[in-house]
């Protein structure tokens, strides 16, 4: 266990635990809860640091547990514990309830502390025209460049009419989540990922306009960062309204066919500017032959074609909005 630790730090922790009581006693899957405490007593105000659990275990055995835990960032400088509980939640009969918590001393230094700086690089956004009531996509890579690690992290989308993240006025569109991403130490250039948001619904509510859709970092503030300027970022998105069967055909977006070319195996997303109209989807073979057909409901704006059972090679794919027709060539590799 660390003697001394910084707010906002990461620091590893591990323990033993053992199984006492009579050989027949059966197995048990044994947890230890890693707390911060301003005494020595494990009570309901400690901060909950993590757990770790082992596997079963017979009576006499004995098994190591770790984690990788955040001091809290707000934590006051001073004498601290770290308390350790073995069977947290109470989950376990035991023949004896008043030996599961040890505790040890711990200082908590005043000093800057090693903290996370996430950022976002070369978001993309998959339709930037979308029909009020229609769904766009976004993706982006994610990095951790500072010197602390974030143990994990949320991404937000929001449609804004602005570049500039308001959590009253924007419109929450959906949100993922992701693991932990060590800091940037000994010199490296920091932990990075990739994540999608395939599916961001606009609001059919929406008034047609120019708008933005936000990529923001930690939306609820929970992290703490050295940079939390840099959180993040604005993809231009225009908003349409529905539109009519030749409208619908005759523009750039009425047939938005992703990704192209395709892998054999892969899902052919399909977005329609049809809105508010039934929309027949046709895939067409390099013989003419119609290999693969859906009809659209009025209200449905996105599909999806799976290409596991489809040769390699050039297609057509149709959309007949009432009696007006559309064509994109697609490649199957």
């Amino acid at each position: 266990m660390p003697t001394v630790v910084q707010a906002g730090g990461t620091y590893s922790m591990s323990a033993h635990i053992r199984v006492n009581g009579n050989p027949g006693a059966g197995a048990q899957f044994n947890c230890v809860g890693y707390y911060l405490s301003t005494n020595s007593t494990w009570d309901a105000t400690d901060a909950y640091l993590g757990s770790s659990c082992q596997s079963l275990l017979m009576a006499g055995q004995s098994g190591p547990t770790s984690i990788t835990a955040i001091i809290p960032a707000l934590t006051s400088p001073g004498g601290y514990y770290l308390v350790l509980v073995a069977d947290p939640l109470n989950a376990e009969l035991e023949s004896d309830e008043t030996n599961n918590v040890v505790t040890f001393p711990v200082q908590v230094a005043a000093g800057s502390p090693a903290l996370p700086d996430l950022e976002l690089w070369r978001p993309s956004i998959s339709f930037s025209t979308v029909p009020a009531g229609g769904n766009t996509g976004a993706f982006s890579f994610i990095f951790n460049r500072g010197a602390g690690a974030a143990s994990a992290y949320e991404v937000g989308f929001y449609l804004s009419a602005d570049t500039v993240f308001s959590a009253s006025t924007d419109v929450f569109m959906g949100q993922i989540t992701g693991g932990s991403l060590p800091g940037a130490l000994n010199g490296s250039t920091g932990a990075g990922t990739i994540f999608s948001a395939p599916l961001l619904a606009v609001p059919a509510t929406t008034v047609p306009g120019n708008y933005y859709l936000l990529l923001v970092i930690d939306p609820r503030n929970q992290i703490a960062e050295s940079n939390e300027n840099n959180n993040s970022r604005a993809l231009r998105l225009i908003v349409a309204g529905a539109l009519s069967a030749t409208a619908a055909t005759s523009s750039d977006d009425a047939l938005l066919i992703y990704p192209n070319p395709v892998a054999r195996g892969n899902s052919l997303i399909i977005h329609t500017g049809a809105a508010g109209q039934a929309a027949k989807l046709t895939l067409v073979d390099a013989m003419g032959r119609a290999v693969v057909q859906q009809t659209l409901r009025p209200t449905q704006t996105e599909t999806s074609i799976d290409t596991q059972n489809l040769p390699a090679g050039i297609y057509l794919v149709r959309m007949t909005v009432a009696g007006a027709e559309v064509t994109r060539r697609v490649l199957i590799n």
